[in-house]
Formats: C-alpha cells, sequence, structure tokens
C-alpha cells in the first residue's frame, strides 16, 4: 500500500480518467477535522464522477445522491494497494480532510 501525491497541474486529467474508470462503482466520503473528529458523510453510494476546475480551483465529487464540493484544495494524495485505486484523500483549503473510499480497487 502507497499514498502518491498528485501536483495540481495532474489533477484535471487525472480525476477525467478516473472518472471513466470509475463507472457503476460504489464510494464512501467521509469529512475530518480536529474539531469535530471524522464524520462520514456518505455510505456506498454510486459514483458518477470526479473533476477539477482550474479557475474555480474547486474538486467536485458528484454521485446518485450528493454533489461534494471541495475549494481551494492544498494536497491531494492517492492510495494504491497495488491491486488498484482504493482512496483519494484531500486536504482542502477550510483544513479539513476530505476522503474518498472506493468500494472495489480500480486500475488505472
Amino acid at each position: 500500500m502507497s499514498w502518491k501525491k498528485l501536483e495540481e497541474s495532474e489533477y484535471e486529467r487525472y480525476f477525467n480518467e478516473l472518472s471513466k474508470a470509475l463507472q457503476d462503482e460504489k464510494v464512501e466520503i467521509e469529512i475530518m477535522a480536529l474539531s469535530v473528529g471524522a464524520q462520514q458523510q456518505t455510505r456506498w453510494i454510486p459514483f458518477i464522477g470526479i473533476s477539477y476546475d482550474p479557475p474555480e480551483k474547486t474538486i467536485s465529487i458528484i454521485s446518485e445522491y450528493i454533489d461534494h464540493r471541495i475549494k481551494q484544495p492544498r494536497e491531494v494524495y492517492i492510495e494504491d494497494t497495488g491491486s488498484g485505486i482504493t482512496s483519494i484523500k484531500i486536504s482542502g483549503g477550510d483544513g479539513y480532510e476530505h476522503l474518498l473510499k472506493l468500494k472495489e480497487p480500480v486500475s488505472l
């Protein structure tokens, strides 16, 4: 298991490729902060896509039931277990950590 840091210049292309690979997959979203601890926002919901808007500096995670936006992301890490990507950790400009978990590993 290893974590790879994405550079901001990679966000848009990487998330477009990941969205294509994740068609019909299920995801979970957690938000973590010292003030609130870990808060599960969703539980294994159908995933539609993830994107990055460079002019707005916003990452959007879109699912069947919720649109989750992260403004001014500071860091993005991808967890790859060797059998595929299992998680994406995003540090938002608001000081919160956002964790997108994939139910099944996905290879790009």
